[in-house]
């Protein structure tokens, strides 16, 4: 009986043992476990300062490299400003130089610089109104209490639109380039070839009354002549489209008409007929040549 409990007792001590063995090497396994997670976290926490302290030059040296890069494209542009600016002075002094110049002959010529483009401009707003005499003509909040008269200029931000055809007191109707009703005396800014742009109710009026040997081309600058007395000379018109018919593409179509501005301009006034009187010595003569017939008679 003895040695039954002294087993008993031997087996209780050995469990209890293998308790305490399991529970610590369970602690043991547990600490080792985060342990090991910790070391990377830990690692990172060290890395990171000594990677942004190691880092510190390079980044001052970038920006360095990039000031510097900077500072030579600067230095570049200045260089090219100055150049430009250079250029442009002694382009400007040229240009004052050929105006004291010109305006000297002329006055030494007395020319009339009539058909010059004024530099005075009525601005007015554009209005549509379909309901007017003409197929494409626009009406402009402007009239004759703003200086608008009839034959002016009418020009968009794009270049010539029309001409003014009536005007009211507080409203005028310009009939535009496309109309069927418009004639229009152009040249070419590069040949310096005549013709008539002739409107014909669509977007691209033709050049009509042009001879065979005017050169004219496909991309060639159309500019009013100012030979027809009404319009100043050199306003933008257009650009001859290809085909055989020199169509012109006009430029203030290009953009929608909003608002407008008017160019006052003297058109150049009808010579009044002039009676031409016979030469007085030329009646005495003939008077006196009859009655000498009369006499011989």
């Amino acid at each position: 009986m003895a040695r039954s409990g002294s087993n008993k007792s031997e087996g209780r001590i050995g469990l209890l043992l293998m308790i305490v063995l399991s529970a610590v090497l369970l602690f043991t396994q547990r600490d080792a476990a985060t342990e090991r997670r910790s070391t990377p976290l830990l690692a990172s926490d060290i890395q990171a300062p000594v990677a942004v302290w190691l880092s510190a030059p390079f980044r001052h040296l970038e920006g360095a490299v990039a000031d510097v890069e900077g500072g030579r494209r600067a230095l570049q542009e200045n260089k090219a400003l100055r150049d430009e600016l250079t250029s442009l002075r002694v382009d400007n002094a040229r240009l004052q130089a050929q105006q004291a110049r010109l305006q000297r002959l002329e006055k030494l010529l007395a020319v009339d610089r009539t058909g010059d483009i004024p530099d005075y401009r009525i601005s007015a707003r554009a209005v549509s109104d379909p309901s007017g005499p003409f197929v494409r003509s626009l009406l402009i909040a402007s009239g004759r209490e703003n200086g608008v008269e009839e034959g002016y200029a009418v020009l968009s931000d794009a270049g010539l639109v029309g001409h003014v055809v009536s005007a009211g007191q507080r409203s005028a109707r310009v009939l535009r380039l496309d109309d069927l009703n418009s004639r229009v005396a152009v040249i070419s800014e590069r040949s310096g070839a005549r013709a008539i742009l002739a409107g014909a109710n669509n977007d691209r009026p033709m050049l009509a009354f042009v001879a065979d040997q005017d050169d004219w081309q496909v991309g060639d600058r159309v500019l009013t002549s100012g030979d027809d007395g009404r319009l100043p000379e050199g306003l933008p018109i257009g650009t001859v489209l290809p085909g055989d018919r020199l169509a012109v593409e006009l430029d203030f179509l290009a953009t929608p008409i909003d608002w407008v501005f008017v160019l006052p301009y003297s058109q150049l006034a009808d010579p009044s007929d002039v009676d031409i009187a016979l030469d007085p010595s030329a009646d005495d003569n003939g008077d006196t040549a009859s009655a000498t017939t009369e006499e011989a008679n």
